[in-house]
Formats: C-alpha cells, structure tokens, sequence
C-alpha cells in the first residue's frame, strides 16, 4: 500500500514562497536615492571639496590661524607679482608620473620609523593627489597606506606631520572613495583633533570630515558614531576667520543631510545657524539655509524646532536676495516649513512671506524658484479660510492664473494645485473670487473675512516630504 506523501514542514512551506521584502536592502536603495536628488539639488562640488593651495606651516605652538588659511584655491590664485609667465600646467602632472614610478619607495618611507622620511613622503602623496587623476587615487589606496596615514594623525608632537595627513586623507574622501577613509580609522583621530591647539590642523580635520559627510549615509553614520557634533559645533566661534568659518559650515549642512539619528540634538545646531543665516558672506549665508532645509526634512517635528529658533523673519527676507545660490535654500526651507500644521504656517504669514511670493511670481524668476513658490501657496492654501483669505489679498491668485496659462508643465502642475487647495477649503465667496477676480485685468474687491474655520483638510500637496 503506498504510503502517503509527508506533510513539509512550515520551513519547507515559507521556502517557497517569494523571499520576504527586504527592508534594509529598501532602505539603502532610498537613500542612495535620495542621494541623486541632493547632487542634482546642488552641485556636487558643494558635497566633496578638495584642498589644492599652499600648505601652511604648522608648528607646536600655533594656536591661531595663519594668513595660509584664507588663501584662494588654486583653481581661482594668480601668479605672484614679478613672475615673468605662468607656470606650465603640464609641469605637475608630469612630476607627478614620475613620483608614481616611485611609488614603492614612497610607501617604504611612509611606513619606516623615520619621522624625516615619514612626513617627506606624506608631503609627496598629498601632491600627488593635486591632479585630481581617480587613477592616481586608485594606485595610492591599493598600496595600503591609509592606516598608516589615520595613524598619523594621533602624532600630537608631529604637528606637521598631523597635517599633511589629514591633508591626504582630505583629498581621498573627495573622491569615490570616501568609505575606505571612513573605515581606515581615521574618522575618531579626525573628531579628536577637532580639540587641537592648532587652528591649521583643527581646520583641516574639519575639512575632512565635511567630505566623509558628504558621501552616502552610511560614511555620515560613522561620524555620528564618534560623537562628531559637539566638537564640530565648539568649532564656531566670534573670532574665527571667514575661511574656516565657511568649511565649519559647510560640513555642518553635510552632517545634517539626510534622516538625522534621534539621539542627536537639534537646538544647537540652529543656535549657530540662526546667528550665520545674518552672516555677509553669500557662501556662508547659503550653507546655513541649506543646513535648515535639511534639518527640516531630517527630523520628526523639526518645524517647530525651527520657528522656536526664531529663524523664519530672516528667511522670508531672504526671499528678496539677489543670489540664486542663496534664494534656493531659502525658498526650499520655507516650502518646507508651509507643510506644518495652521499654527506654523501662520508664523509664515505673519512674516510677511505672501507678499514675497507675490513679487516672485509676477517677476521673471529661474524656473526651480517659482516651482517652490508655488508649492509654499499651495501649503498655505490647504489652510483655514482666513489663510485662504491672507492668500486672496496678497493678490497672489492672478499671477497663478498667468502661469497656469504660460507656464512650463511642471510650474502648471503646481499653479493648478495651488488654486485647487485654495478650492478644496474656500466659502463660497473665496471660491467665487478665485473663478471670476482671478482672471488678469478684472478688478480686485475686497472680501470679508469668513467667520466659520476648516481645519486642514487632507488633500494632495505636490512636493511634500
């Protein structure tokens, strides 16, 4: 009698189904996502800085900046005066092929016991990484030296030395190699020079640890890790001069891209950016916005945070900057703190930023400007009556009108849900003004303000994150 077939086992039965989603593969797929949208937000020179200029002298007992710090790049110096011609731009590549030829004996030096021949050769690899070559980076990462140069970097009687380090370390991590910095053992000497007496080396271990940030979430999490946040934010202080101070702050909007961890403390950090988002400096200026458009999208009720820092004035004066690199972040923020609830966006109101909007949307502004523009209206529009009322007196219905008739698709798109939003939560006389008094040319009359309020309602806001 045959017998009967055995029944499998639970293992069996959940083998063949279809594997399980993977969360944590999902999640490393969004954030690299998430990192394509940033490099095309901003350029990706903003992310990862290379150092070219003169190396300072770096001694024991320097404890203040050097006139080397505010140096320009070398892509942006001049030839100094009495030279009779440029230098010949061949003449570095050129040494340095022919240091690559000798690359063993570098590392023969790198690695002796000999101080002399230690920081000569560390002076040679971060010359050879001035052209810039992947090729070049690719050579000096399989010749294994990068322990040895983070090993360095905890030589505190060999100031120098610690420099020229750090230096080479800077460069790689501007490169697509940030990760092997980051896993060499460099990232916790880098956080513990961040207490050095030497403003050259505090400014270089920062300038490092900008570029780790700058690469995917994982490099950004090892700084995390070490504890990078509180002797990066001891880094600001009144008489810092402006080049570090640029450095700090941008690797302090590095550090807070992306989902920031929540033991991390955000009222810190923006008690340094709403001191800097006043700052003269355009560079300056436009890391701290952006540093506030990512902390807004990075934490869980940052918004609140945010106004509590009492940064939103200056932000909507900003909306009147006559920088594209500063009006960006500005507009971006702003988009992104109209996606609060009532409370929060009638702080925006209050601020005036309607009539900002106003302006921008009659006048010719860049394409990604009036985009964000529109979706701060249509935030704003998804409100109470009385802010669909503060919308309809900033006058703000007509030009939306004019670009939902001229405008690019994408701009369409976002004028079209602007009016709907308006729509969804309008009395019938709103509505009525937003049909008839928003076509171009008709006459503008006043409204009453309606006595009865909706809350939010829940609609569709294009653009929310």
């Amino acid at each position: 009698m045959p017998r009967a077939p055995r029944r499998p086992s639970d293992e069996a039965r959940r083998g063949a189904y279809k594997p399980r989603f993977d969360f944590s593969r999902s999640r490393r797929r969004r954030e690299d996502g998430l990192l394509a949208l940033r490099r095309l937000d901003r350029d990706a020179g903003l992310f990862k800085r290379r150092r070219d200029e003169t190396a300072p002298a770096v001694h024991a007992s320097d404890t203040a900046p050097t006139s080397d710090e505010e140096a320009p790049p070398a892509s942006n110096a001049r030839p100094p005066p009495g030279s009779s011609s440029p230098p010949d731009p061949a003449a570095p590549r050129n040494a340095a092929e022919s240091e690559l030829e000798g690359l063993s004996e570098l590392v023969d030096k790198v690695c002796s016991d000999d101080t002399t021949s230690q920081l000569e050769a560390t002076v040679q690899f971060r010359k050879l990484l001035s052209d810039e070559k992947n090729s070049t980076v690719i050579r000096i990462i399989r010749a294994d030296v990068l322990p040895r140069f983070a090993e360095f970097l905890s030589r505190h009687g060999l100031p120098q030395l610690q420099m020229e380090a750090a230096w080479v370390l800077t460069n790689i991590a501007a490169s697509d190699y940030t990760l092997l910095v980051a896993e060499c053992g460099a990232v916790p000497r880098l956080v513990e020079l961040l207490r050095s007496p030497n403003a050259n080396i505090r400014h270089q271990a920062i300038w490092c640890l900008g570029n780790i940030a700058a690469d995917l979430p994982s490099c950004r999490d090892i700084l995390f890790d070490h504890g990078v946040v509180t002797p990066l934010l001891s880094q600001f202080r009144d008489d810092m001069k402006i080049p570090v101070l640029r450095t700090a702050m941008w690797a302090l909007s590095n550090i807070c891209f992306g989902k920031l961890p929540a033991e991390v403390q955000v009222k810190p950090i923006l008690e340094i950016v709403s001191q800097l988002i006043h700052s003269a400096d355009e560079k300056i200026l436009a890391d701290a916005c952006w540093t506030v458009y990512y902390i807004c999208g990075g934490v869980d009720d940052a918004i609140q945070d945010v106004l509590d820092a009492g940064v939103c004035p200056q932000l909507v004066n900003l909306l009147m900057h006559a920088s594209a690199s500063v009006l960006l972040p500005v507009i971006m923020a702003l988009a992104r703190i109209s996606a609060g609830d009532d409370a929060q966006v009638q702080v925006l109101i209050e601020n005036g930023i309607l009539n900002c909007l106003a302006q921008m949307l009659a006048r010719n502004y860049p394409k990604n400007i009036k985009k964000q523009a529109c979706l701060i209206v249509s935030n704003i529009a998804t409100g109470n009556k009385e802010q669909i009322q503060a919308v309809i007196d900033a006058s703000i219905i007509s030009p939306l009108v004019v670009l939902l008739r001229t405008s690019e698709s994408d701009i369409k798109e976002e004028a079209a849900w602007a009016l709907s939003n308006a729509a969804s939560s309008a009395s019938s006389e709103q509505i009525q003004y937003v049909l008839v008094f928003g076509e171009p040319g008709m006459p503008r009359a006043p409204l009453q303000r309606p006595l009865l309020q909706r809350s939010r309602p829940s609609v569709y806001v294009s653009g929310r994150s």
